[in-house]
């Protein structure tokens, strides 16, 4: 697990990164907002409806909103890695599994215990009840599996959630797919990362089983 030291020494990094880019043209690849103004402007970057402002002068990470604190370190470390790995790849409308990224079997076990258990366990039974949670993150329904639903995590990175119900020879099953075009737009890490606080906000968002 990363201590505060190593969310520092990640946070300098991606702001170093971030100095080294035309911001307004990253923007643009990242499918996001860059408005000039002083200080060198500010990018708007959501993150699960969340918008967030990148500061141009020093890639200082903020909400637009006033939440009454600013965000977490890994908040803002999310934030620059997907506006400074963003390519501008467009969209392959083909999903793959978060086995078929690449390195992502060092991740696997983090990302079934993050992400794939935590939404098992409250929607396993009942899928159709993460619906109004996922539209609130700007979410819509799909026609995959017993019931699915995609969600924009990023503007360029929607996961795609695919459950299958309990039957007479499976346990309730859950696919978490993502666009080809993913590790484009984040490093592996930050792909779990993304997995794992969406599942929370979901689980959040839905509530206790109706």
């Amino acid at each position: 697990m990363p201590n505060k030291e190593d969310f520092e020494i990640a946070f300098a990094i991606a702001r170093k990164d971030f100095s080294k880019r035309d911001p307004s043209l990253q923007a643009e690849k990242a499918g996001v907002a860059w408005v000039a103004g002083s200080e060198g402007g500010h990018g708007e970057v959501p993150f699960l409806s969340t918008v967030y402002l990148i500061r141009g002068s020093d890639a200082e990470v903020s909400y637009k909103e006033d939440q009454g604190k600013e965000p977490a370190l890994w908040e803002k470390i999310i934030v620059l890695h997907y506006f400074g790995t963003a390519d501008g790849s467009p969209m392959a409308n083909e999903h793959i599994s978060f086995k078929e990224v690449k390195e992502a079997m060092l991740y696997l076990p983090k990302f079934e215990q993050r992400a794939v258990a935590p939404l098992l366990g409250r929607f396993g039974a009942s899928p159709e009840q993460i619906l109004e949670a996922a539209q609130k993150l700007g979410g819509k329904k799909e026609d995959l599996g017993d019931f699915s639903v995609t969600v924009p995590v990023f503007p360029r990175v929607p996961i795609t959630l695919v459950f299958w119900k309990q039957d007479e020879e499976f346990e309730p099953r859950l696919s978490i797919l993502f666009d080809r075009t993913v590790l484009r737009y984040l490093p592996t890490e930050d792909i779990v990362l993304s997995a794992q606080m969406m599942a929370y906000r979901l689980i959040g968002l839905a509530g206790k089983p109706k």
